[in-house]
C-alpha cells in the first residue's frame, strides 16, 4: 500500500489552489464516492443514503458509466451530482500526452458534469495545468482510507468520524465502504450532507 494522507495538508491545499478541497463557509459535509457505477454497490449505496436523507457526489468512470446507464439515471434521480473520474481508472502521471487526453475525454452519453478529479488526486504539473482550465478539479480533505486492507475498520471510521464542516471526504464503491458507512451514520451527530 503506498502512502497517503488521511488529510490533505495546508502546504499541498496552498499549492494547487485550482483545486477544491474543501467548501469554505458551509456547515456540511460533502461526501464522494469514487470508481463507479457498480451494482453490487451503487444500489444498496443509494439506498443508505436515501434512509439517512444524505446528498452526495459520484465520480464515475466513464467506461462504466456507458455500461450502467440505469444506475447513472438513479444517482440523478435521487439528486446526487455526478463528476467525471476518466474514462479507465489508471494514474494519469503514467500517461503519455495521446493517452492522456482520450482518458480525459468525457464519453459521448455521460451526464452533463462540471466536476472531475483524477484517479489517485495524481497529476503531473503539466496537466494540472491543462486540466483547470477544462473543468473545475475537485480535490478532498480528508480521505480515510476506505480501500485500504491493512487498515483496521475502528481506525477508518475514526478518521471518517473526523470529518468538520465544509471538509470533502473521499470514499470508494466498495462493498466495505457500506458497513463504514452503516456504523457512521449510526454513530455520527452530524446531520448536514452536501452535494458538490
Amino acid at each position: 500500500m503506498s502512502f497517503y494522507f488521511v488529510r490533505t495538508p495546508r502546504l499541498v491545499q496552498r499549492l494547487f489552489t485550482k483545486v477544491t478541497w474543501r467548501v469554505e463557509h458551509s456547515n456540511a459535509i460533502y461526501l464522494t464516492f469514487d470508481d463507479g457505477p457498480n451494482p453490487e454497490v451503487t444500489l444498496p449505496l443509494l439506498d443508505l443514503l436515501r434512509e439517512n436523507n444524505v446528498q452526495a457526489t459520484f465520480f464515475l468512470i466513464g467506461k462504466n458509466a456507458e455500461q450502467y446507464p440505469a444506475i447513472v439515471q438513479r444517482i440523478l434521480e435521487d439528486n446526487h451530482s455526478i463528476g467525471f473520474h476518466c474514462n479507465e481508472h489508471v494514474n494519469a502521471r503514467k500517461l503519455k500526452p495521446i493517452a492522456l487526453l482520450k482518458n480525459f475525454r468525457l464519453p459521448a452519453n455521460f451526464p452533463t458534469t462540471k466536476l472531475f478529479r483524477p484517479p489517485y488526486g495524481k497529476l503531473k504539473l503539466w496537466q494540472y495545468n491543462y486540466l483547470k482550465r477544462k473543468f473545475p478539479l475537485i480535490g478532498w480533505t480528508i480521505m480515510p482510507g476506505d480501500f485500504d486492507k491493512n487498515k483496521s475498520f475502528e481506525s477508518q471510521l475514526k478518521d471518517l468520524k473526523s470529518a468538520q464542516s465544509g471538509d470533502i471526504v473521499v470514499l470508494h464503491e466498495l462493498p466495505h465502504t457500506l458497513e463504514l458507512l452503516k456504523a457512521y451514520f449510526q454513530q455520527t451527530e452530524i446531520k448536514m450532507f452536501g452535494k458538490l
